[in-house]
């Protein structure tokens, strides 16, 4: 095997190794606007790893596919969520009294990555995956297990959406990884609909605080229980 095959699985696996550290980057964040900066941080890598997909397996589809998750999930999303959320009050953005404390959340969120990387070793042994599957698998199920336990760990509805978004990163990693791409028409419906129900999603919060003056999870829970 020469120097020039070996260095696009090299740059693979250093570059979802940044994507690992990027989503450690959104974990340790309190506020939204910088849970905010951080998720953009985390797609731009994201928008790397999928370019390296596309020249590892030189399908051409995967390079749109990056352009697309480079310029509606790290440009148009974070801008159409701080326009629509600039109304909301400022204590309803900043996670003061999360769940779980953001020591334990880096903790966790390092078992999980562990633990991803333990329920794919048995598929990736004895299976016949190429290097690109081997490699972004685990990532992808590590973003899927983060983006929950930020959802689950998290009061401020607000900064669950993170975890959503987070949770559609890796489900989208998870798809290139395996298939390699799919149909160009697909994936652009597929982003058209992530944008919209960000849209409607922070629309909605809005809606939300501005009619019970909270987006506590807690607080609602109190509210819908009187």
């Amino acid at each position: 095997m020469t120097g020039l095959e070996i260095l696009p699985a090299d740059i693979l696996t250093i570059s979802s190794a940044g994507l690992l550290i990027a989503t450690f980057g959104v974990v340790v964040r309190r506020g939204f606007a910088d849970w905010l900066s951080a998720y953009r941080y985390q797609t731009i890598v994201l928008a790397g790893v999928t370019a390296v997909i596309a020249y590892y397996t030189g399908v051409w589809e995967i390079y749109v596919a990056a352009a697309l998750t480079l310029v509606i999930k790290a440009v148009v999303i974070p801008r159409v969520l701080v326009r629509v959320t600039r109304k909301i009050k400022d204590e309803f953005k900043i996670e003061a009294n999360p769940y779980v404390g953001l020591r334990l959340s880096v903790l966790i969120s390092a078992l999980l990555v562990a633990l991803s990387y333990a329920l794919t070793q048995q598929m990736l042994s004895s299976s016949s995956l190429d290097v690109v599957a081997m490699t972004c698998l685990p990532v992808s199920v590590s973003l899927f297990f983060i983006g929950l336990f930020v959802i689950v760990s998290r009061r401020m509805a607000l900064n669950q959406v993170v975890g959503l978004l987070i949770i559609e990163n890796g489900l989208f990693l998870f798809t290139t990884a395996l298939t390699h791409g799919v149909s160009l028409v697909i994936e652009i419906g597929i982003f058209a609909d992530i944008l919209v129900g960000v849209v409607i999603s922070a629309i909605l919060l809005f809606r939300i605080s501005q009619t019970f003056d909270t987006l506590d999870i807690g607080s609602l829970e109190k509210l819908r229980d009187d």
